[in-house]
C-alpha cells in the first residue's frame, strides 16, 4: 500500500472477495479513494451468479460499474421447450410440460461495460454472441454494439451470421425481448392439402411496447402467403382478449381443394385475414373504469380458418365483431354495445346499439337483504350468411312439396335440417307438422329476424345462517321483456310484452371429520380431513313465450344441465317457466399442503400468506338430480344423475371424471362420460389419456373416442411424442402423430408424421422437420395441423 497515493497493488494467485463479489486474477491494484480495482492476468469475476472472464476488468466497489477488454460472459435465455412435442419449457403448461432449465447465450466483447448498482445495463462493442458453449462454437453473431438490460431486452446493432466461418444473413438492427419468444423460425415439411410448404417467421421487439411477428410461407400446392401479428407488451397480461392486430394474406392457387367430406363453397384466389383486438383506457392510458374494447375480425372466405389456421377453425370459426365502451363499478357494470356483421358468410346478430347495465350482489343498507339484477335495452338483428341463404332456399323449395318432397332430397340432408328447425330430437320421425313448422323458421329467418329489445330483471335474497350450521337463502325476483317493431315472426306478431316472476330458496349445510393420525407421503396426504355438503337449489319460474316470436338470444343444444338461476340464463328469448328443484351433495377431502392447489401436470398455486400448513383439497365429488314440476325442454320429471369427479393427489398427477347417467327414458334422458387422467411417471416421461362418451343425446350423434398423450426423453439426446384420437363407435382412429427429437449440441432437431382421418376415405397427411437453435435466435417451426381437440391435452 502507498499511503501517498492510496493504491494497494499484489500479485501472483490474487483472490478478492466484496459482498457479492469474488474476483480471482494475476495481479490486481486498489485505489483506496475511488473504490477501483483494476484486474489483470486472467482475470475471473462472480458477481450476483454470472461469471465474467477477461484479459483486464476494472471493478468499482462503490458503484458496482464493471469495464473491461476482451470479456467474456453469459445472460440466461428463457427456456424453449422442446420442439414438435407439444411440451413447453415451463411446467404449468396445460399441455403437460416439462420444466427445463433456463439456456445461456454467451458472448465475447473487445469493449465492455456494466454500469452502476442504480442503472441495471450492459454496454458492449466488437461483440461475438453464442448458445454453443465450446472454443469454436458451428454458430455465432457479430455484434457491432450490444446493449443489455437484464431482465428486460437486448439491442444488437450492425448484426451478421456465422454458421461457422460463412456468413449467411446481415440485419442492421435487432432488438430481443429476454422475456418474449424473440426468435427466426424456419418450418420446412409437407402435408397433403398444401404440399410441399416452407413456413418462416421473424420476431421481434420494437421499442418497448410491441412484440412483432413477420410471417412468410411458401406451399407448393396453394402458393404464397405472408403477413404480420403485433402485440402489445403493454397488455401481455391478457393478450388473448387484447393488445393485437394480426394481418395475413394468401395468393391461393388451388382454392376449391377440399381435404373433408363437408360441402366445399366457393372462395377466391385472395385470400385473407385480418384481427384486431385492443382495449383503450379512458382519459388513458393507465388503467381505469371508463375503457373501450375493439373485437374486429374480416376474414375473406367462410374456409379460410379451415384450411391455413386450423387452430383458430377449431376454437373460434365464426368470429364476433363488435365495439364496446365499458364502466365498471363496485355496484355494477355499465356496457355500450354495438355488435355488426362484417363477413357476409357467417349468420351474425347484430346490435345496433345495446346499452347494457349489469347489478352485481350486494347488500341493500343493513337489512341483511341483497340485490342484484340488470337492465338492457336495444335493437337486435340476426342476418344470415350467404352460404346458409342459399341451403335455407334449397330446403323451401323442396318443402313447397311436403313431406315427400323433403324426403326426396337428392343429398340426403334436408330430413334432418327440417327436424332441427323444428325443434324436433335427431332421431325423430319427420312428419307433415314438422315440415310446415320448419317452413315457418326458414321463412323467419329469411326474412332476417329483428326487434327493439328492453330487459329488465331485479332479484331479491336474504341469506341467513340457523343454529350456526344450516344455511338458508330465500329469494324472489321479477322483470320484464318488451318487444317492438319485431321483424320476421312466422304469425306476423309485431310487439309483444311480457312479465318475469321468479323465487327460489337454496338451503344447505356441512359436516366434517378429522384424521391428523393419517401420514401417506406417497399420496401427499399430511392428515385428511372429510366435508360433506347437502344442498338444495328450488327454482321456480313464470315466463310465458309466444311462439310467433322470432327469438335471436336463444339456447343451443348442450349436454349440460341448464341453470335454474335466472340471472344466470343469458338466453333471454328462451326464458320459459319451469319449476324444479335441484337436490344433491357435495364430499371434498382436504389435506394440509405449503400451496393451495395443482394442476396435475407438474405445477401449483402459490403458497398465499399465512403459513405453511395451507387448506388443500385433494380430492371432491359433487353429485346431484333436476327434480321437475315443470321441466321447459323435454317435460320429464327427473333429470339425469350427474357426478363430477376430481382427483389430484400430487403435483404430477391428476384425474378426472364428468358423468351423467338417465333414470328414466324419453326425450332428453341419455348417458355421458367424460374421464381423464394425467401422469408425470417420471422426470423424463408424461402420459395423458382420457374417453369421451355420449349416447342417446337427442341432438348429438353417439360417440365413443378415446385420445392418448405420450412424451418420453429417451436419454440426455433423443425425446419420442406420440399423440392419438380413436373413434371407438365408428372404428376409426381420427388422428395420429409421431415426433422424435436429438440433441445436437447447440440446435434440437425434431422430425415428426401426422396422419388425420376426416371420413368418407378424405384425410389429411403431414411431415414436418424443424431445427431448433436452444437460445437464441431460435429456428423452429410450428405446423397448425394438430387438431388437438379442447379437453383433449390442452393447447395444439
Amino acid at each position: 500500500m502507498d499511503p501517498e497515493t492510496g493504491l494497494a497493488t499484489v500479485t501472483g494467485d490474487v483472490h478478492i472477495q466484496y459482498g457479492n463479489v469474488e474476483m480471482r486474477c494475476g495481479s490486481a491494484q486498489y485505489n483506496q479513494s475511488t473504490g477501483e480495482v483494476i484486474a489483470k492476468d486472467g482475470v475471473t469475476i462472480w458477481r450476483d451468479g454470472t461469471i465474467y472472464r477477461g484479459d483486464s476488468i476494472t471493478y468499482n466497489s462503490i458503484t458496482g460499474e464493471m469495464s473491461g477488454r476482451n470479456v467474456i460472459t453469459g445472460i440466461a435465455a428463457g427456456s424453449p421447450g422442446i420442439p414438435g412435442t407439444g411440451m413447453t419449457g415451463t411446467g404449468g403448461s396445460s399441455g403437460g410440460g416439462f420444466r427445463r432449465t433456463a439456456g445461456m447465450f454467451f458472448f465475447r466483447a473487445e469493449d465492455f461495460h456494466s454500469s452502476s448498482k442504480l442503472e441495471n445495463r450492459i454496454d458492449a462493442t466488437g461483440v461475438s454472441f453464442t448458445s454453443h458453449d465450446v472454443q469454436d462454437p458451428n454458430y455465432r453473431l457479430s455484434v457491432k454494439e450490444l446493449t443489455v438490460y437484464p431482465d428486460d431486452k437486448a439491442i444488437l446493432k450492425d448484426v451478421k451470421m456465422y454458421a461457422g466461418k460463412t456468413p449467411i444473413f446481415w440485419v442492421p438492427k435487432v432488438t430481443k425481448s429476454l422475456d418474449e419468444e424473440t426468435n427466426l423460425r424456419l418450418g420446412p415439411g409437407f402435408q397433403s392439402r398444401w404440399g410441399a410448404f416452407l413456413l418462416t417467421q421473424l420476431a421481434v421487439v420494437h421499442g418497448d411496447h410491441t412484440y412483432a411477428k413477420y410471417k412468410f410461407d411458401l406451399r407448393s400446392k396453394r402458393g404464397v402467403g405472408a403477413g404480420v401479428d403485433f402485440i402489445s407488451l403493454r397488455h401481455s397480461a391478457n393478450r388473448q382478449n387484447f393488445g393485437t392486430l394480426k394481418i395475413y394474406g394468401v395468393n391461393d392457387i388451388a382454392p376449391n381443394t377440399n381435404a373433408t367430406s363437408a360441402t366445399r363453397y366457393p372462395v377466391p384466389t385472395d385470400r385473407y385475414r385480418v384481427n384486431f383486438q385492443h382495449r383503450i383506457y379512458l382519459p388513458g392510458p393507465d388503467v381505469n373504469t371508463w375503457y373501450l374494447d375493439f373485437d374486429i375480425n374480416k376474414i375473406s372466405d367462410i374456409h379460410f380458418y379451415e384450411d391455413f389456421f386450423f387452430n383458430d377453425y377449431r376454437t373460434n370459426r365464426e368470429p364476433d365483431n363488435l365495439v364496446s365502451l365499458i364502466h365498471t363499478n363496485d355496484s355494477y357494470v355499465a356496457t355500450l354495445m354495438a355488435k355488426f356483421k362484417l363477413n357476409n358468410f357467417y349468420r351474425t346478430t347484430t346490435r345496433l346499439p345495446e346499452l347494457s347495465i349489469d347489478f352485481t350482489r350486494r347488500p341493500l343498507w343493513n337489512t341483511g337483504i341483497y340485490h342484484q339484477g340488470t337492465i338492457s335495452a336495444g335493437i337486435i338483428g340476426e342476418l344470415v350468411g350467404n352460404q346458409e341463404k342459399a341451403e335455407l332456399l334449397r330446403l323451401q323449395a323442396l318443402g313447397a312439396g311436403g313431406l315427400a318432397g323433403v324426403l326426396s332430397d337428392p343429398l340426403g340432408t334436408a330430413a334432418s335440417s327440417f327436424l332441427s328447425l323444428a325443434g324436433q330430437p335427431r332421431a325423430a320421425t319427420l312428419t307433415p307438422v314438422d315440415v310446415t313448422q320448419g317452413l315457418g323458421a326458414i321463412s323467419s329467418r329469411l326474412r332476417q329476424p329483428g326487434y327493439g329489445r328492453f330487459h329488465t330483471y331485479h332479484e331479491f335474497l336474504y341469506p341467513k345462517t340457523f343454529m350456526g350450521w344450516l344455511n338458508v337463502t330465500p329469494r324472489i325476483g321479477a322483470g320484464l321483456t318488451s318487444y317492438t317493431g319485431i321483424v320476421g315472426s312466422p304469425t306476423g306478431l309485431s310487439h309483444y310484452t311480457r312479465g318475469i316472476f321468479s323465487m327460489g330458496l337454496d338451503v344447505s349445510f356441512k359436516l366434517s371429520k378429522n384424521w391428523s393420525e393419517v401420514q401417506v407421503p406417497m399420496l401427499g396426504l399430511n392428515g385428511i380431513r372429510h366435508v360433506f355438503q347437502p344442498y338444495l337449489n328450488y327454482s321456480y319460474l313464470d315466463a310465458n313465450q309466444n311462439a310467433g316470436l322470432p327469438a335471436i338470444d336463444r339456447l343451443s343444444a348442450t349436454t349440460r344441465p341448464r341453470s335454474i338461476d335466472v340471472p344466470l340464463f343469458t338466453a333471454v328469448d328462451s326464458l320459459r317457466s319451469w319449476n324444479v328443484a335441484r337436490v344433491g351433495f357435495r364430499n371434498l377431502l382436504q389435506t394440509k399442503r405449503d400451496y393451495m392447489g395443482s394442476n396435475g401436470y407438474g405445477g401449483f398455486w402459490e403458497t398465499p400468506a399465512g403459513g405453511d400448513e395451507q387448506t388443500y383439497t385433494w380430492a371432491g365429488m359433487n353429485t346431484y338430480v333436476n327434480v321437475f314440476g315443470k321441466d321447459p325442454e323435454y317435460g320429464r320429471s327427473l333429470s339425469n344423475v350427474y357426478n363430477e369427479l376430481f382427483w389430484v393427489p400430487v403435483p404430477w398427477a391428476s384425474l378426472r371424471s364428468d358423468l351423467q347417467l338417465p333414470i328414466q327414458g324419453g326425450v332428453g334422458s341419455f348417458t355421458e362420460a367424460n374421464n381423464s387422467m394425467t401422469w408425470l411417471i417420471n422426470k423424463s416421461t408424461s402420459f395423458e389419456m382420457g374417453h369421451q362418451y355420449i349416447h342417446d343425446h337427442p341432438f348429438f350423434r353417439n360417440s365413443s373416442l378415446l385420445y392418448t398423450r405420450l412424451y418420453a426423453r429417451l436419454n440426455e439426446d433423443f425425446g419420442f411424442s406420440t399423440y392419438h384420437i380413436y373413434e371407438a363407435s365408428a372404428g376409426i382412429l381420427q388422428f395420429q402423430s409421431y415426433s422424435v427429437s436429438k440433441d445436437l449440441s447447440s440446435w434440437v432437431a425434431s422430425f415428426g408424421v401426422m396422419s388425420r382421418n376426416n371420413g368418407n376415405g378424405m384425410s389429411d397427411f403431414g411431415l414436418l422437420l424443424s431445427f431448433t437453435l436452444k437460445d437464441f435466435p431460435k429456428f423452429n417451426f410450428d405446423l397448425d395441423m394438430d387438431p388437438n381437440p379442447g379437453g383433449r391435452g390442452g393447447k395444439q
